[in-house]
Formats: C-alpha cells, structure tokens, sequence
C-alpha cells in the first residue's frame, strides 16, 4: 500500500483520494474494454476450424486469419496511440468502441479470405486503440494504493474474455462461425454506452496546461480540496520522436521487446492450439479444452498478487526463465511420459498468462504522462508485430518441421526476453507515474 506522508499536501491528492464512482466508471470502461479484446482475439481461435472446411482455407490462409487482428493491432498502437496523446483520452477511447460493433457486424457478411481478413485488420486497430490508451487512462484515474493490483487486473479480463471466448466457439463455431466471430458487438455496444459519462483524464488535461479545465473535473467528482500531483509537462506537446532520443530509447525498446517476446509464442500456440495438443498426445475432449482454459485463467488470477508482491524487474526476468524452460523441454523431449508433457504444457500455461500481467502495468510506469499513449502504443505495436508474425507462420512451422520443432523455435522468444530483461530491465514499482 501506497500512503502519503502524514501531514503533508499530497494527502489531498487525486493520488491519495477515497475510491469514489468516477474511479469505478474508469475501471468499468477500461476491464470491459479490455475482456472485450481478449474475446475478439479468442473467438477466431475455435472458429477458424468450421471457417476453414466452408472456405477452404490453405494453411497459409488460416495463418493470415489467425493473425490479421495482430496486424491491426500493429497499426492501431502505432498511429491512434499517439492520437491520444495529442487530442485527449476521451474522445479515441469513445470512437474505438463505435468501430468494435460496426466490425463485429460486418463479419456476418464474409465470404472470403480477404474480407474476412480485412475486417479483423481493421478491428485490430480498434483493439490497438484500446491497448494503448485504456491502461494509460486507468493509471491516471486510479489512486496510487491500488493502481499496480488494477493495472495487473487487466490481463486477468483480457483472459476472462479469450477463455470466455473458447468456450463460445467450442459451443456454437460449428452451428454458425459468423455469428461466433460477431458477438463481440453485444459488449461493445455495453461498454460504448458506459463510455459516454467518463470524463477527460484530469492528468492529460494538465500535462498540456490546461490545469483549469484539469481542476474543474476534479472538483466535479471528488472531495472540496482535492488538487492534481504535479506532471511532466514541456513548452511543446510531447513529439512521438522523443521516445527515441538519448533519455527514452532503452525504455522505448524494452517496452516493445518485452511484450512481443511475451505474446509471439502465446498467440502461436493458442490461436492453433488443437493440433498443438493432439500432437503433444494430451487426451482430447472437453475436459483437455476446460483444464486448458482454467490454467490460464487461474495464472492470469494468482499472478495479479504476484506481480504486486514482486518488483517489476525481477517478474520479468523470473517469468521469462519458467516459459523458456517449459518450451524447450516441450521441443527437445518429443518422446517424454506424457505426464512430464502434460505438467510443461501446464506450467507454460500458467505462468505464460500470468506473466502477462505484466503487460498492461509496465509501459504505463515507464513513460511520462505527455507521452505515455505513444510510448504505450508502441509497446503494443511492436508485441503484435511479433505475435502476428509468430501465428501467421506456425501453420507452416508445424506443416513443414512438426510441432516440436516448432515450439522449440517458439522458445526463442522467451530467451531473447529473459536476455533483454538482465540488460534493461528498469524498475518501476515504487516510481510515481510522472
């Protein structure tokens, strides 16, 4: 728990302040946007089966399917992240759910690989929106003694939403596969609405010396004499270059090199994950799919107390050494007792999603408030950038060398992460946001 010095002026900080509805509006808008990416990104993984044997997709196909929303996602980050920086989290935060349920809808009308493949670039955008500026918003909106454990959160309801999205594609893929892929407009249009009363973030308006308009928001929903921390604020809005001069580079790379090395081989895995597992010779059924989902889920749960209780830094590094091993021994023991396959399938499970905790805490710690949408979206970009990559060739990794060596080369990512996470590694947990 984070608490000001008795006595002092921070303890009329927005920072320091009583939970109040404002903060449980924020956190409804910013988790359910989140669930809802986690399903977007889930819901193709059961459903690209009865897509294929009624389009006939080739393997090359499926793999641009799988990956298409990574791909928006990529430009999303990279171009409408910065947007929010320069215009305000409100008004990206808002028009991004509008985008979900229009993309959602036209799913029902694909008929080929292409259009199909277009819509779920263009939702990727969307969703590269929602990466971008939701965790940033909700690190501004959030008193400091619970912002790390709701941050953390968010992965926890991205899961909820991907595991959630399984168990609909499992249930209905094979009855209607477009009405499995188009589902997500009913939460979108339940967050979209939610969206309309949550105001500007209070820290942004300051950070471009609007501090008026700033304290005005807080007087709206807050206690008489509560005032704004000071932020990084500079003569000039914040340039997306600056993420690459001499003070931010490393962070700027380590940011966007930490998540790709945590979602290639996660994505891979999970958008083909019925011939990964048929071919590792775990049982089939539904009891294999439901363990599956639940160690996911549970992992994204147990590790939000993790990462609380752990410096950000030595999360990293740990997380990454645990998936690294459960991969190679995955890829280099093929003829292992199934029980010792079975406990690595497992153990990456786990702690894969748990470790992804991470990913919605650390890039909003690391940059300033000026620039923490860009330096955020860029994060983002880069991990979709790697993950695409990872899932648009694993059909022809698996078709061409097998599953084993496949997750063996899937194991270069944790490796380069666990490297560059010894190097640069920054810590963040007792830093306040700037």
């Amino acid at each position: 728990m984070t608490s000001p010095p008795a006595g002092t002026a921070n303890s009329t900080s927005i920072d320091y302040a009583k939970w109040n509805r404002l903060h449980t509006l924020a956190a409804f808008c910013t988790l359910g946007g989140t669930a809802l990416d986690g399903y977007i990104l889930g819901v193709v993984g059961g459903a690209i089966g009865a897509a294929t044997d009624e389009l006939h997709f080739s393997a090359l196909s499926q793999g641009l399917i799988g990956a298409s929303a990574l791909i928006g996602i990529f430009i999303g980050g990279m171009v409408l992240g910065r947007a929010a920086d320069r215009w305000g989290r409100r008004v990206v935060f808002r028009w991004n759910l509008i985008a979900f349920v229009i993309l959602s809808v036209l799913q029902l009308f694909a008929v080929t690989t292409w259009d199909l493949a277009i819509y779920r670039i263009l939702i990727g955008v969307a969703i590269g929106v929602e990466y971008a500026v939701g965790a940033a918003l909700l690190s501004e909106f959030l008193p400091a003694r619970v912002r790390g454990m709701f941050l953390a959160a968010l992965q926890s309801t991205w899961f909820l939403g991907f595991v959630g999205a399984n168990f609909v594609a499992l249930a209905w893929a094979d009855v209607n596969w477009r009405v499995v892929l188009a589902s997500s407009a009913i939460p979108a249009v339940i967050i979209a609405i939610a969206r309309i009363k949550l105001p500007e973030s209070p820290r942004w308006l300051q950070s471009q010396g609007r501090a008026d308009e700033a304290q005005a928001i807080v007087d709206r929903h807050f206690p008489p004499g509560t005032t704004l921390p000071e932020v990084q604020q500079a003569e000039e809005r914040g340039r997306f270059s600056e993420l690459f001069d001499r003070r931010n580079w490393k962070l700027t790379t380590y940011g966007g090199l930490f998540w790709a090395c945590q979602v290639g081989p996660l994505f891979a895995i999970f958008t083909f994950i019925t011939p990964v597992l048929d071919d590792l010779g775990l049982p089939q059924g539904f009891s294999r799919d439901f363990i599956m989902n639940m160690l996911q889920f549970a992992g994204a749960v147990v590790f939000i107390w993790v990462l609380v209780a752990m410096t950000r830094r030595s999360f990293a590094i740990s997380t990454f050494g645990v998936t690294l091993a459960s991969l190679l021994v995955l890829g280099i023991f093929p003829s292992a007792p199934l029980a010792v396959l079975a406990i690595a399938t497992g153990v990456y499970l786990f702690v894969a999603s748990g470790a992804s905790n991470l990913q919605f805490v650390y890039p909003s710690e690391m940059f300033p408030t000026r620039l923490r949408t860009s330096g955020v979206g860029f994060s983002a970009s880069m991990s979709r950038l790697g993950a695409a990559l990872a899932t648009y060739l694993m059909p022809v990794l698996i078709a061409a060398v097998g599953v084993n060596a496949s997750l063996l080369l899937l194991a270069l990512f944790p490796l380069v992460g666990l490297i560059a996470s010894i190097l640069w590694a920054p810590e963040t947990s007792k830093t306040p946001i700037r």
